[in-house]
Protein backbone atom coordinates (compact mmCIF):
# COMPACT_ATOMS: atom_id res chain seq x y z
CA UNK A 1 0.00 0.00 0.00
CA UNK A 2 2.91 2.30 1.11
CA UNK A 3 4.47 2.01 -2.39
CA UNK A 4 0.97 2.58 -4.22
CA UNK A 5 0.70 5.56 -2.55
CA UNK A 6 3.94 6.69 -2.81
CA UNK A 7 4.14 6.25 -7.16
CA UNK A 8 0.59 7.68 -6.90
CA UNK A 9 2.21 11.33 -4.90
CA UNK A 10 5.25 10.64 -7.32
CA UNK A 11 2.86 10.94 -10.71
CA UNK A 12 0.96 13.54 -9.09
CA UNK A 13 4.14 15.91 -8.14
CA UNK A 14 5.66 15.35 -11.80
CA UNK A 15 2.29 16.37 -13.15
CA UNK A 16 2.58 19.07 -11.62
CA UNK A 17 5.73 20.63 -12.25
CA UNK A 18 4.82 20.10 -15.68
CA UNK A 19 2.06 22.05 -15.60
CA UNK A 20 3.99 24.94 -14.04
CA UNK A 21 6.77 24.70 -16.05
CA UNK A 22 4.23 24.75 -19.19
CA UNK A 23 2.56 27.81 -18.23
CA UNK A 24 5.16 29.52 -16.93
CA UNK A 25 7.15 28.81 -19.91
CA UNK A 26 4.22 30.02 -21.81
CA UNK A 27 5.23 33.60 -20.36
CA UNK A 28 8.61 33.77 -21.59
CA UNK A 29 8.41 34.87 -25.30
CA UNK A 30 9.48 32.20 -27.79
CA UNK A 31 12.91 33.94 -28.85
CA UNK A 32 14.10 33.91 -25.32
CA UNK A 33 13.07 30.43 -25.52
CA UNK A 34 13.57 28.68 -28.38
CA UNK A 35 17.54 28.28 -27.72
CA UNK A 36 17.22 26.92 -24.28
CA UNK A 37 14.29 24.58 -24.93
CA UNK A 38 16.20 23.40 -27.59
CA UNK A 39 19.27 22.59 -25.46
CA UNK A 40 17.01 20.78 -22.98
CA UNK A 41 15.37 18.50 -25.20
CA UNK A 42 19.09 17.60 -26.69
CA UNK A 43 20.58 16.93 -23.32
CA UNK A 44 17.47 14.86 -22.56
CA UNK A 45 17.88 12.67 -25.27
CA UNK A 46 21.27 12.20 -25.11
CA UNK A 47 20.07 10.68 -21.42
CA UNK A 48 17.56 8.91 -22.40
CA UNK A 49 19.69 7.60 -25.27
CA UNK A 50 22.81 6.53 -22.77
CA UNK A 51 19.89 4.45 -20.43
CA UNK A 52 18.72 2.57 -23.75
CA UNK A 53 22.40 1.91 -24.51
CA UNK A 54 23.11 0.49 -20.68
CA UNK A 55 19.65 -1.77 -21.15
CA UNK A 56 21.09 -2.80 -24.54
CA UNK A 57 24.21 -3.58 -23.23
CA UNK A 58 23.07 -5.35 -20.04
CA UNK A 59 20.99 -7.80 -22.58
CA UNK A 60 23.30 -7.83 -25.43
CA UNK A 61 24.91 -11.35 -24.27
CA UNK A 62 21.65 -13.02 -23.69
CA UNK A 63 20.29 -11.51 -27.20
CA UNK A 64 22.36 -9.86 -29.35
CA UNK A 65 19.85 -8.67 -32.38
CA UNK A 66 17.56 -6.98 -30.08
CA UNK A 67 20.43 -5.24 -28.05
CA UNK A 68 21.87 -3.76 -31.91
CA UNK A 69 17.96 -2.52 -31.96
CA UNK A 70 18.11 -1.09 -28.51
CA UNK A 71 21.89 0.27 -30.28
CA UNK A 72 20.50 1.93 -33.26
CA UNK A 73 17.34 3.39 -31.52
CA UNK A 74 19.78 5.30 -29.36
CA UNK A 75 21.58 6.15 -31.94
CA UNK A 76 18.08 7.52 -34.07
CA UNK A 77 16.66 9.18 -31.39
CA UNK A 78 19.99 11.38 -29.97
CA UNK A 79 20.55 12.16 -33.63
CA UNK A 80 16.91 13.46 -34.34
CA UNK A 81 17.22 15.62 -31.27
CA UNK A 82 20.63 16.72 -31.92
CA UNK A 83 21.25 20.22 -31.55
Amino acid sequence: MTTSVTLHADVQRSRFIQHALAALSGLIPSALRAPTMARAASESAAIEARNVRNLAHACARSDPGFAADLYAAAARHEGQHAG
